[in-house]
């Protein structure tokens, strides 16, 4: 092999890399926005518990240790105790609860990172890994994950979910798409002021054969001379994007057989991104 050939392998292997490294970078970012969010409301509730109020209670039961009969009975303040626990238990077991769903939503948030990651390990080697999933508690993770900047912006969520079986997906490729497909449609409504900003998820099977599930957005639109590239490596509209996060989109969705298309009917008229993915209806159940 001459000098010149290994060189250009060389600087072709780098650039794979390099695409790759910015596709990981962007997507693991994606999911980050949402374990910061998560990680700042634990750290806020453990901060404001009102779990403090146990050691004013035993305090003021140290403090009558010798008397504590009279105390509670007597005593306008230890009157009052026992009710006060009562109801400090009820907010703290909220409280717990809480922190309990948050965490759980840390978790998951890590786990698609790792997941992201290992994926991306190897130029050649794509990991998958299919678990029999709820396509609505996807929709919801990937909108968890990105509820934070939806907050910011004031967008409403309109969902309309089919009454779906339990399907055998490969639940991270999935929220990849997904949570970048919001990415997308929350930027596409920078700067929307004549309208309230709104994106509606719809999902149900086709033919039987096909999970569809589409992410609509009442946002700028998508010109018709950007369409046919909008999925294309290093394409992109804004000042700041670098045209990775819906190309790796469509490549996700190809490597589960899928395919991930766009409509728009031009710019000002928001855009529809449909997502299909094959099923197989064996491995589906109730």
């Amino acid at each position: 092999m001459s000098q010149v050939q290994s060189e250009l392998q060389a600087k072709s292997r780098q650039a794979g890399m390099a695409e790759i490294a910015t596709t990981v970078l962007h997507n693991v970012g994606n999911v980050l926005n949402s374990v910061n969010v998560s990680a700042e409301l634990v750290s806020s509730q453990m901060r404001t518990s009102k779990a403090q109020g146990l050691g004013k209670v035993a305090r003021l039961m140290n403090e009558h240790v010798h008397d504590l009969s009279d105390f509670l009975t007597t005593d306008n303040k230890g009157r009052m105790l026992p009710d006060y626990l009562l109801k400090l238990a009820q907010v703290v077991t909220e409280e717990q609860q809480g922190i309990i769903e948050e965490l759980g939503q840390l978790i998951k948030g890590i786990d698609h990172i790792k997941t992201i990651v290992a994926a991306q390990q190897s130029y050649a080697v794509a990991v998958s890994v299919v678990e029999t999933v709820p396509v609505s508690e996807l929709i919801d993770d990937a909108l968890r994950m990105s509820a934070g900047s939806l907050a910011r912006k004031e967008v409403t969520v309109v969902k309309d979910i089919a009454d779906l079986p339990l399907l055998s997906l490969d639940r991270h490729r999935v929220l990849l798409i997904l949570v970048n497909l919001i990415r997308n449609a929350r930027q596409a409504l920078d700067g929307v002021n004549d309208r309230s900003s709104c994106i509606t998820f719809c999902a149900s099977l086709v033919d039987g054969s096909a999970l569809r599930i589409t992410v609509a957005d009442n946002g700028n639109g998508i010109a018709p001379e950007h369409l046919a590239r909008i999925f294309s490596h290093g394409f992109t509209t804004r000042k700041d994007g670098h045209g990775f996060g819906l190309h790796s989109c469509a490549l996700a969705a190809q490597e589960m057989g899928g395919s991930l298309t766009v409509h728009s009917d031009g710019a000002g008229q928001g855009a529809t991104f449909i997502l299909d993915i094959p099923v197989d209806a064996a491995l589906s159940k109730r």
